[in-house]
């Protein structure tokens, strides 16, 4: 014990226990808050916070112990230079561990063995011991959402035949409430169209997802590429900019796009395909911010890839309970009508009656628009974010964006 007493008492020693410890603690500390952040915010922390998380705790330590040096009696210069650099030393050791940390703690959280749902305590067995549960089994096929990307075979995998428990007194519509964000909460599914029973008896389920990035809020026939351009100080992402490039000791102007983000000396643009062939990442442009112009056309469909909402085109047939129907009656929102004489009319009436042969551009809800489908002589046509024919394209030109009915 003194051999072991002398070498801890040894400056340097202690000086060197003070920096790991500080350095594990920070490490710590920036693992569990990348860990939570990562599984709550389904992101990745920033840099930034994690220095200011690791360097805050070794800060408040330090400060701490200056307090006790102050007010305790303990003996020692707090500002001498040997301190000084023995700071500087921990915060410079606590930085890096802070990095490996945050590294740890991304892993961690994007980890199925660490994953949420398995830490969190079941109860389950109490719940079923009391008898006071409902258990909903979903069904081994696993239908598509119209409209929406199918989603993973693993996923898929995972969801059929599962049998989850909902405490008794919940009325359906939370019950169904209650499956679908615990759905969304432990799978990558982005939309869940289920039809339930008052037992818990699944009577209709479907997934799908959103694919995040930039790709669903793109407009058809258009992309997305990062160039070398400095895009002038007053442009925000979503401003109209022209791309001017130098050939041949002239300037020549591209073609016109929108900015979508812009990082030091790159900029992320969304143009047309055939002017997004024509830019070489490797070559230097110039943005110039001009007046923005309407795209009703584009902003629709980049509204219906972001949103919950799809679009679906349906024909009334004869004998349809719908006829005679106005269009405020339905649970959609029609933008647009197509007659049985091939006339379109924009953004109808809500007093507009429904007629035999009319075709409805309906924009709702998967799950009401597959209510809607289920009407007797109303069969669905296309349905899909991205219109089907030129003269589809041709009436979301004329039609601004309209929020669903039930937003209204």
């Amino acid at each position: 014990m003194t051999l072991l007493a002398t070498v801890l008492s040894n400056p340097l020693v202690e000086a060197g226990l003070r920096i790991v410890g500080l350095s594990l603690l920070a490490a710590a500390v920036t693992t569990l808050v990348t860990y939570v952040y990562r599984v709550r915010a389904r992101a990745e922390l920033p840099e930034g916070a994690t220095l200011i998380i690791g360097l805050g705790v070794v800060a408040i330590y330090l400060n701490t112990r200056l307090v006790f040096i102050q007010f305790v009696g303990e003996t020692g210069d707090p500002f001498s230079v040997a301190e000084a650099l023995l700071n500087v030393s921990v915060f410079v050791a606590a930085g890096v561990a802070s990095y490996g940390g945050r590294r740890l703690g991304t892993w961690a959280g994007a980890s199925e063995r660490f994953s949420w749902g398995r830490l969190q305590p079941d109860f389950s067995p109490l719940v079923r011991a009391t008898g006071r549960y409902i258990t909903v089994t979903l069904p081994d096929e696993i239908a598509d959402i119209e409209g929406y990307d199918p989603v993973e075979d693993e996923t898929r995998a995972a969801l059929a035949g599962r049998s989850l428990d909902f405490p008794r007194g919940l009325t359906l519509a939370e019950l169904e409430t209650g499956l679908i964000t615990r759905l969304k909460e432990e799978h990558d599914i982005g939309y869940v169209d289920v039809d339930l029973t008052a037992d818990g008896t699944v009577e209709y389920f479907a997934v799908g997802r959103r694919v995040a990035g930039i790709g669903p809020t793109l407009a058809p026939k258009t992309a997305a590429v990062a160039i070398r351009a400095d895009p002038p100080f007053s442009a925000t992402p979503g401003d109209t900019v022209q791309v001017w490039q130098v050939l041949d000791g002239e300037e020549t102007r591209i073609g016109t796009a929108e900015l979508r983000a812009s990082v030091g000396p790159v900029a992320t643009l969304a143009t047309e395909e055939s002017v997004a062939e024509r830019l070489d990442p490797t070559a230097e442009y110039r943005l110039m911010t001009v007046s923005a112009d309407s795209h009703p056309d584009r902003e629709f469909a980049g509204m219906l890839r972001r949103g919950e909402e799809t679009m679906s085109v349906v024909e009334i047939g004869a004998g349809s309970p719908l006829v005679g129907t106005p269009i405020s009656a339905l649970d959609v929102t029609v933008i647009a009508v197509r007659t049985a004489g091939g006339e379109v009319e924009t953004i109808p009436a809500r007093e507009w009656t429904i007629k035999v042969g009319e075709q409805l551009f309906a924009i709702g809800r998967p799950d009401v628009l597959r209510k809607l489908d289920a009407a007797n002589a109303v069969q669905s046509i296309a349905i899909d974010g991205e219109l089907s024919n030129a003269d589809d394209a041709a009436v979301l030109a004329v039609t601004e964006p309209v929020p669903p009915a039930d937003e209204e």
